[in-house]
């Protein structure tokens, strides 16, 4: 069983640990421009209405950005498929507003500027 678990979590992504890392990063940064913690956008449940939104703008940010498939998004904030699904329809709807549409394309501007890897973080280690 674990094997099998193991396996399809490797068809969604190559690697579940930087992804659950980037998914954290995009947490913060709607964080940051929501007022919203970071722990209530994570929260299984819903904390407020503020805190679903701000979710659903991480989901949705990171769908777009990052190129992901609904499951590798899912598995990377641990939510189903279709609440991802969900959640980027509802930011979809919601850009129609041009204010919005603004601060979402912000925000998407702010994540694609994350490097993808920092070469040789190894410097001055052990030296």
């Amino acid at each position: 069983m674990l094997a099998r678990t193991l396996e399809d979590i490797w068809a969604i992504t190559p690697d579940p640990r930087r992804d659950r890392l980037a998914a954290a990063f995009v947490t913060h940064t709607v964080a940051l421009a929501t007022g919203v913690s970071a722990a209530d956008i994570a929260a299984h449940g819903r904390v407020s209405k503020a805190a679903a939104r701000a979710r659903q703008m991480a989901i949705y940010l990171a769908h777009v950005s990052f190129h992901w498939t609904l499951a590798r998004v899912a598995f990377a904030f641990s939510r189903d498929r279709t609440t991802c699904g969900h959640a980027c329809s509802r930011v979809e709807e919601m850009r129609e507003d041009p204010a919005f549409d603004a601060r979402m394309l912000a925000l998407e501007a702010c994540v694609k500027q994350a490097p993808d890897t920092v070469p040789d973080m190894t410097w001055g280690v052990g030296r």
